[in-house]
């Protein structure tokens, strides 16, 4: 019996289609608002971690050359990695700027 009461309930009436993203006045920016922003802080994430992670292998090298190296390449990736994901935000902040977008 409950089966067919939730069977005939419209599926408009549980999820309006388009809603979620601001509905019939839909605006590029809330669209694509959460999709940049939510990019940028797991970028941030894993770069900061990719940093931790080659912190963590340079002290625990214990003199080894090879491993030292690759440390080092890895802490040089992820400060690269913040230094990309830094200027993304701003070239983003800027062409919001630029199109009158509020983006963030």
């Amino acid at each position: 019996m409950f089966t067919k009461q939730a069977l005939a309930v419209g599926l408009d009436t549980l999820y309006a289609p388009g809603s979620a993203m601001g509905g019939v006045d839909a605006r590029l920016d809330t669209i694509v608002n959460p999709l940049i922003a939510n990019t940028l802080i797991i970028s941030g994430v894993v770069a900061f971690f990719t940093v931790f992670l080659a912190g963590y292998n340079y002290i625990s090298a214990g003199g080894d050359k090879a491993k030292t190296e690759q440390a080092q390449n890895m802490l040089t990736y992820g400060i690269l990695g913040l230094i990309v994901i830094a200027s993304a935000y701003l070239i983003t902040r800027l062409i919001g700027a630029q199109f009158g977008l509020k983006l963030f």
